[in-house]
């Protein structure tokens, strides 16, 4: 086992909630193969009927099932499509690989930058056996390069631009509050400087079925950057759940004028156009955000009140 996964720090002396939380638990048997804590996170990896789970914080962060491929579809290929060009990519929060995997799939990409504060996510995406065959060994591609850093502190002294920005973080909480600020019109706005002309960018935007404030307050702090926003869901029927997106761009884009450029396992050009048709109660809440800012707490307080 020690092979298997690394010299990453092992603690087992926590209790199972600390890295497990109860609405997080997989049904049936499950079994903790190893506890790590970082200066960041307290992380698990839970093998269940045969597939692996990485948690963060009581929470699932990926995994290797069939449900991670049609989250990453819809986070990735959105953006891929609606953007002009697709030379350069940068993804924040993919120490998973598994976005990486997907926007390898452009030929016309030329370099993916993906970024990720914790070192130990980004070991496990490159030496995880299990997790580099799910994401075909993406982070250790030659047109890739890894990055450890606060995605923020990252964009605030880089002058460089992409065609496309990739924002797949999980959502501020109690144990990570300062996570909002890489929600806030200011660090839209800063990421506005960092995309080239006729860009695009996606921001994963939580479980729309029992959040959907958080979706229309993300979709007000980016339209408030400057940008246009096209809200799209992505629901999983495996799982019961409903994952909302946001596609943010500089020029106006129509979703009807979007098709799929390469093949994917779950994701059609029809599909495509599918995701962009909001349910009624989900579209009934719009225009009810209101914008995050780094001095503020309003999606923090959408997730506690949810939660």
């Amino acid at each position: 086992m020690s092979q298997q996964f690394g010299d990453w720090r092992n603690s087992g002396d926590d209790s199972i909630k600390d890295y497990i939380s109860m609405d997080e638990e997989p049904e049936g048997d499950y079994r903790i193969l190893r506890k790590f804590k970082t200066s960041t996170q307290r992380i698990a990896l839970v093998n269940h009927n045969g597939n692996l789970l990485i948690y963060s914080n009581g929470y699932v962060m990926f995994s290797t099932t069939a449900d991670e491929d049609i989250y990453a579809e819809a986070m990735v290929h959105i953006p891929m499509v609606a953007a002009n060009k697709r030379k350069s990519v940068l993804i924040i929060g993919g120490g998973g690989g598994i976005t990486t995997r997907e926007a390898l799939l452009y030929s016309d990409v030329e370099k993916i930058t993906t970024l990720d504060i914790d070192e130990v996510m980004v070991d496990f995406g490159k030496k995880l056996k299990p997790l580099v065959r799910f994401n075909k060994g993406s982070l250790n591609h030659p047109k890739v390069q890894t990055i450890i850093e606060d995605g923020r502190k990252f964009l605030e002294k880089t002058p460089a631009k992409w065609d496309v920005i990739i924002i797949d973080l999980p959502e501020p909480n109690d144990k990570c509050p300062e996570l909002s600020r890489l929600f806030s019109r200011e660090f839209y706005s800063l990421m506005k400087g960092r995309l080239e002309p006729g860009g695009a960018i996606s921001v994963a935007c939580s479980n729309s079925d029992s959040t959907p404030g958080y979706l229309w307050s993300i979709q007000a702090t980016l339209k408030k950057a400057g940008f246009y926003v096209l809200p799209y869901h992505n629901f999983v029927s495996e799982e019961g759940e409903d994952w909302g997106f946001c596609l943010a761009t500089t020029s106006l884009v129509k979703a009807n004028d979007l098709r799929m450029l390469v093949p994917a396992r779950y994701l059609s050009s029809k599909r495509l156009k599918d995701m962009f048709h909001l349910p009624f109660y989900f579209a009934m809440a719009n225009n009810t955000g209101k914008v995050q800012t780094d001095s503020n707490t309003v999606l923090l307080n959408i997730i506690k009140k949810a939660f």
